[in-house]
């Protein structure tokens, strides 16, 4: 067993928030953080738990995306069934920029959630955003394999913090009694093509140049969802995944899209992803398929019509002048697609909050198209039934001054003993219907055969 404490080091400032740290060098692979933060998520004492999962270990890449991180227990929660009381909550929200300043690790302590996708179906008791506010949270470093215990550290944090450096612990199999049945699509392909006929006559019209179009697909189930976390994140390994434990729902989110992230010195980032391709076995095939995704005049003119959306939203609430787009078509690869990914950034206002700009841009434009009113319209009154949390975004508001949210894509809703598990794509006029059909089921096959591989029962 590891010396548990390589490096300990506990800060006091002037500040409201008092940060402790401690720190153990650790070699862990990112399937024994994800294997250990779920066993902790599933411990019968544990309440309302949070996981937002990255793995990058490339040195150069954005530093928020190197760590993960665990919190649960939160000291408070919130959930919002309009949007005035979020509105007011949000304008309540407090940051200490002077806290951990220094510190690479974006979060330590703060509010973790989510933003549900707006729909005009939602009542009076929806809940359409819930918060938990974390005094203390794990986070690991996947660049530097170093554990870290981060914030306001309770009794219990340190003794979870212990857990995960016991060779037992790490030796136990985390699977929980879970069974399922198979999921069934809400829309026959018949049922898509219809659809899909009605966007391409409201392109035609003018109304829109893109219209995002999904359906869901859903599955029985019993058990424990945070089960089925290591054999998810090791199928999809993505880059803005996570977990949370909400009011009445649990969900899984296997997103490789970044929404908004927002540093501490006020720099926003976009990462739209937009063109999609799936990938082959075969090396020789998969190459072919990056060079026609990389040279598709459709996917990079869809690709372009989000940016300029994007650039947009952001501007409203940025510093005149700082909006730029850092890369355009980017290539990245995912274990099931290659996908088109643009990055924009820009300087936030100084007299604008984090989570205005964040509220200026939601919900994202490359999940409902352009201009986005009028897509949002024509999406409420073609989809068979509310987004949800799909198409919304999770993420954290930190008390050092930075956010990060994702969108809510490639996701599980495990509701009513019921999982909802959402797939789709931008349609222009240039679409083919067969094909963007065969896309929205590519996207989550995978997602879907992990869980019915490790549900399988009789049902």
């Amino acid at each position: 067993m590891p010396n548990k404490y390589d490096s300990t080091n506990n800060n006091s400032t002037n500040s409201s928030v008092t940060t402790s740290l401690r720190c153990v060098a650790i070699n862990y692979s990112r399937a024994t953080v994800i294997k250990l933060f779920s066993l902790l998520c599933g411990l019968s004492n544990s309440s309302k738990s949070s996981l937002l999962i990255s793995a990058t270990q490339d040195k150069d890449a954005d530093p928020s995306n190197r760590f993960s991180f665990f919190c649960t227990n939160p000291s408070q929660s919130k959930v919002f069934h309009s949007q005035k009381e979020i509105r007011a909550w949000e304008a309540e929200l407090k940051t200490d920029i002077n806290t951990n300043a220094k510190s690479e690790i974006p979060f330590h302590s703060g509010w973790m959630g989510y933003y549900s996708y707006p729909s005009a179906a939602y009542n009076s008791k929806s809940i359409i955003a819930e918060f938990n506010y974390y005094p203390w949270c794990i986070c690991f470093d996947h660049l530097n394999s170093t554990l870290h215990l981060l914030g306001n550290i309770t009794k219990e944090a340190t003794g979870l913090f212990v857990l995960l450096l016991d060779e037992e612990v790490r030796s136990k199999n985390t699977a929980a009694d879970f069974s399922c049945s198979s999921f069934t699509p809400a829309w026959s392909k018949q049922d898509y093509r219809d659809a899909f006929n009605k966007v391409q006559g409201y392109l035609k019209a003018g109304d829109c140049y893109q219209i995002n179009l999904t359906h869901p697909h859903q599955s029985s189930f019993q058990g424990q969802a945070s089960s089925l976390l290591p054999p998810l994140f090791e199928q999809m390994q993505p880059n803005f995944g996570g977990y949370f434990q909400g009011q009445d729902v649990e969900l899984i989110s296997l997103s490789p899209e970044r929404f908004i992230s927002i540093n501490a010195g006020g720099r926003l980032e976009a990462k739209p992803i937009k063109g999609t391709i799936k990938r082959s076995p075969d090396s020789k095939t998969d190459q072919l398929l990056i060079e026609e995704l990389s040279n598709s005049p459709k996917n990079q003119a869809e690709n372009l019509m989000i940016v300029d959306l994007l650039r947009n939203d952001l501007s409203m609430s940025a510093a005149p002048g700082s909006v730029k787009v850092e890369k355009l078509f980017e290539l990245e690869s995912h274990p099931n697609v290659h996908h088109l990914v643009s990055t924009i950034s820009a300087q936030l206002k100084p007299e604008i909050k984090p989570s205005a700009a964040i509220s200026q841009a939601f919900p994202g434009g490359s999940i409902t198209g352009a201009p986005k009113i009028r897509a949002m319209e024509i999406i409420e009154e073609l989809e068979v039934q509310p987004r949800s949390l799909y198409c919304g975004s999770l993420g954290y508001y930190s008390d050092s001054g930075h956010c990060d949210f994702n969108i809510l894509i490639r996701n599980l809703e495990f509701r009513d003993n019921t999982i909802t598990c959402w797939g789709g794509g931008g349609i222009t006029v240039d679409s083919e219907c067969d094909d963007e059909y065969e896309e929205s089921i590519t996207k989550i096959r995978r997602i879907m055969d992990v869980v019915e591989n490790a549900g399988k029962t009789s049902y």
